[in-house]
Formats: structure tokens, C-alpha cells, sequence
């Protein structure tokens, strides 16, 4: 009740006998019996308005202690968060309050605290001679291009009303575009989010596709000598290929950077050394071939000599 906006809201708002529901422009000649003249503001625990009464049959009521005790009406949005307050517990809180009418009443639920103030002090005598004003007592008005003018009370009272209903309206709608605002930008940051996910994505299925390639690769060529990849990651693979085919480099220690390096060399001239097994097998094999050929020759050569009668040599 004491936030700034809840106690500006009390000026100019209409004053009612009893609670006729909300005060609005259609009704408000109707239930109108005076208005709120000034901001409200605080004393202690309880907030002081000025009022203005213009209507005889609710001046009597008030005066006479009829309808002197005072009641609000208003809106609000109930926060029912539980908490503490000044050592007190509470199971809600109520916020955004925007009074809508004060109404006379007979015994308000604040009790005496919530009354009029009608000193005598306050009390003005009229004489009633031929100087007196006749007809209504004027209100002086501001309109919001500060120009001012006088009216009758209830011109007055019907003027702040539909003032007041177009606030409440401008009120509500600004509420209504902060949440198209945030929906907007909640969406916006969605369909940014997708399309983050679906760039991510696209990235996360070329690296699997690229590392199941290597993969494949690293497989075929170490299945070639003869290596089993079954529960070998990629550095166990080649650092098996490495013993097999270079078993001089020792890789113990070594970080991966080193291991990969030796397996590429071992892969590069693995060919090289297949051929020179090769080369030096088939020399093996042409200096067996010559050999053979000279004992047949030998052998041939002995049964010639024999056939023509020659001696064999001692």
C-alpha cells in the first residue's frame, strides 16, 4: 500500500457510500458521492488522503457517525510466496495495488483507525445572504495539456474516472507488449538455439565421419602386417605396427606426437623393406640354381669320359 504508484493512484479517485463494485466511467454519476483530491501518503501504519464530500445525504450520513468509517477498493496482484515480515509470517503479499474508490461505511475492517476527520475546526459557516453564489460549487480541473478549467463536482468526478480508465488501459497494454516483447525474444533465441544445434550437429556427424575413415584406414593397414585391432585404440595400433615393423625404435615414454610420426615412417618404408627381402632372397636362390648347375655339369662330364674310355681324376 505504501509503494509510490499505490499512493499516487488514490488522486482524483471517486467517493462512494458503500462498496458498489468497481467505479468505473459508465456508473460513476451513479455511485459518486465526492473524490480524492490529493496523492495519498503515509503516516506510520496508516496513509491520509484529502477528500472533498458534495453530496448532502452523505454528509449527514458521515457527520451524524453513520457512515463514517472508511473502506478502500482497489486492484491488486496477489503474490501467495509465504515469507516474514518485522518478525511476522505471511502466506501471501499484495502487489501492484491501484485504488479504485473509497467507500463510506458503517464499520470498516480497520476499525476506528480507518475515519473521517471532521474537526469543528474544519467546519465552514455560510451566511445566508444575497452575496451567496447560487447553483453548484465549482471544481477547478487540470487537463494533461495544463490548461485548467472549472466544473461541477460530478463533472469533475466523471472526467478523473475515464482518466483514470484510460491509465488503467495504457496500463494493460503496455503489460500486454512487455510480454509480446518477451515472448518475441524468447522465440528469437530459440530458432538461434536450433540453428546453433543443427550447425553443431552437421560439424559433430562430418568429424565422425572423417574419424571413422581414419579409423578405417589405420585398420586395413595394420591387419596387412599381420596386427589385430579388436580393443586397440588408435595409438595402441600403431604403436603394435611400429614394434612389428621397426622393433629398433623404443616407444616407451613416448608422447603421441613421437608415435605418430614413427608409425608413418614405419608405414613409408615397410615397401622398401619387403623389397629388399625380396631381392636378396632371389640372389639366395639364383647362387642354389648355379650350384645345382654345376654338379650336373660335373656328373655329365664324368660319364662322357667314361663313355670314351678316359680316366677319372684322383
Amino acid at each position: 500500500m505504501f509503494n509510490a504508484d499505490s499512493l499516487a493512484s488514490f488522486k482524483g479517485k471517486p467517493i462512494t457510500i458503500g462498496h458498489p463494485g468497481a467505479v468505473n466511467s459508465k456508473n460513476a454519476k451513479k455511485h459518486m458521492v465526492g473524490t480524492m483530491l490529493e496523492p495519498a501518503r503515509q503516516d506510520g501504519e496508516n496513509v491520509v488522503v484529502p477528500i472533498m464530500v458534495y453530496d448532502e445525504n452523505a454528509v449527514t450520513s458521515a457527520t451524524s457517525g453513520k457512515t463514517k468509517q472508511l473502506s478502500l477498493g482497489y486492484r491488486l496482484d496477489l503474490d501467495e510466496t509465504p515469507g516474514e515480515w518485522n518478525g511476522q509470517r505471511y502466506d501471501a503479499v499484495q502487489r501492484n495495488i491501484r485504488i479504485n474508490h473509497l467507500a463510506l461505511v458503517s464499520k470498516a475492517r480497520a476499525g476506528d483507525v480507518a475515519t473521517l476527520n471532521l474537526d469543528g475546526d474544519e467546519e465552514i459557516a455560510l451566511d445566508d445572504d444575497d452575496n451567496q453564489p447560487k447553483g453548484k460549487t465549482m471544481q477547478k480541473i487540470r487537463l494533461d495539456s495544463d490548461l485548467e478549467y472549472e466544473a461541477a463536482p460530478e463533472v469533475v468526478v466523471a472526467y478523473l474516472a475515464l482518466k483514470q480508465d484510460a491509465a488503467d488501459k495504457q496500463t494493460k497494454l503496455d503489460e500486454a507488449n512487455t510480454t509480446i516483447s518477451t515472448i518475441t525474444a524468447e522465440r528469437d533465441t530459440l530458432k538461434a538455439d536450433a540453428a546453433e544445434f543443427e550447425t553443431k550437429l552437421k560439424q559433430a556427424r562430418e568429424d565422425a565421419a572423417v574419424t571413422i575413415k581414419a579409423r578405417a584406414e589405420l585398420e586395413a593397414k595394420a591387419e596387412k602386417h599381420g596386427i589385430k585391432c579388436d580393443g586397440l585404440d588408435d595409438i595402441s595400433v600403431k604403436k603394435s605396427v611400429v614394434a612389428k615393423l621397426k622393433p629398433s625404435i623404443k616407444l616407451d615414454g613416448k608422447d603421441d606426437t613421437y608415435i605418430n610420426v614413427a608409425f608413418d615412417m614405419a608405414i613409408e618404408s615397410a615397401p622398401m623393406e619387403q623389397q629388399r627381402k625380396i631381392v636378396n632372397q632371389d640372389k639366395a636362390e639364383t647362387r642354389n640354381d648355379a650350384s645345382e648347375l654345376k654338379g650336373s655339369a660335373a656328373a655329365r662330364q664324368k660319364y662322357l669320359d667314361r663313355l670314351h674310355g678316359k680316366k677319372e681324376a684322383k
